[in-house]
């Protein structure tokens, strides 16, 4: 009956989690994920970013995130901006449970042109996409395959996902992100039309929430390295999250080290604590940067739940990120002056 006990709490804790979207520790290799206004704000005209993600090894199906994107700028002769654009794609396995989602992403910058070098940069986008759910009933446990001594083992005659087993439904999503100086501030709303993701029941029941995402980031730069400090907060209905950490960033070797903790607001609990190594690699040159760059660059990050459930009882979680920067135009200059130095830092920068 014990294990019986474990398979309900855990199969509720999930079902009521299936409104909450996925956080990825290492959120630089899924910035669009985290906000749409990242799209076309990478350090070169095209960039390409993923990140996969196991949650809580010691669950007998952990579950599994997958985030990926492609997003690119274009500009003029006169070096302002036209559109921003992305294509991106999640993944996420929760046990009994798979979601798609497909989208796409338009948006427009400002404060670009080599005319006049701005102290400031803005960057609008709309998300818009479909996503795609299937439900596994094998994975359940019905009333009818249960009696006194536990699970029987034989196969339910209850069809509640049999005959629908799939549902889709369309998504959309809206974020900005300002830049001053040294200063990041972004802001998005996830789910803007609160679509009815209920498989069965009434629609009313089954409305996802919104989730609104803030973030503010800054940047110290010395002879020898440049931190990165962030801090993130997430509202989605009874679920809301705070992350704050910083990177490291060491300008004289291609490595970076991070460190993030993570609770809810109230710091009523600890969630988790997350390290974090990342390898930079392809020297070359940025049309958004006054000095050489890395091309690409992949980490992997461990998070770990210090409490509620602990450590011992998930053993914690593990992801792995991959970027890839790419010139489109070798004779770009820094969207800004056509002297190529730009009095603003861009948002790939703080990240």
């Amino acid at each position: 009956m014990k294990k019986l006990f474990i398979l309900i709490c855990t199969s509720l804790s999930t079902l009521f989690g299936l409104a909450q979207d996925a956080w990825f520790t290492q959120f630089q290799y899924a910035p669009v994920y985290l906000n749409p206004a990242f799209a076309g704000t990478g350090k070169s005209n095209l960039r390409l970013s993923g990140v996969t993600k196991m949650q809580w090894f010691n669950l007998n199906q952990p579950f599994k995130y997958v985030a990926a994107a492609a997003d690119m700028s274009v500009y003029d002769e006169t070096q302002r901006n036209i559109a921003n654009w992305g294509l991106a794609v999640s993944h996420s396995q929760k046990g009994y449970i798979s979601n798609t989602y497909v989208s796409g992403i338009v948006g427009r910058s400002f404060g670009t042109s080599n005319q006049d070098c701005s102290d400031w940069f803005l960057n609008l986008s709309l998300q818009a996409g479909f996503n795609f759910s299937r439900v596994n009933p094998k994975h359940f446990v019905f009333i009818d395959q249960l009696n006194q001594t536990g699970i029987t083992g034989n196969a339910s005659t209850i069809d509640l996902f049999n005959t629908f087993p799939s549902k889709s439904y369309f998504d959309m999503a809206a974020g900005g992100v300002f830049t001053w100086r040294d200063w990041l501030i972004g802001a998005a709303v996830h789910h803007l039309n609160e679509p009815n993701t209920s498989f069965v029941g009434k629609p009313e029941d089954g409305r996802l929430p919104r989730k609104m995402t803030g973030q503010i980031g800054y940047i110290h730069e010395t002879e020898d390295i440049r931190l990165k400090p962030m801090v993130i907060a997430q509202f989605q209905k009874q679920s809301s999250a705070l992350t704050a950490g910083t990177m490291v960033e060491f300008l004289d070797f291609p490595i970076e080290f991070g460190l993030w903790y993570r609770n809810n607001v109230g710091f009523s609990n600890v969630n988790a604590l997350g390290i974090s190594f990342n390898w930079r690699f392809g020297d070359w040159k940025s049309p958004t940067s006054t000095r050489r760059e890395y091309a690409g660059r992949m980490g992997v990050s461990y998070d770990a739940e210090l409490t509620r459930p602990g450590i011992r009882s998930t053993h914690g979680s593990l992801e792995f990120g991959v970027q890839k920067d790419i010139i489109l135009k070798d004779n770009m200059y820094c969207p800004t002056s056509t002297s190529g130095i730009c009095n603003y830092r861009y948002p790939w920068e703080f990240f």
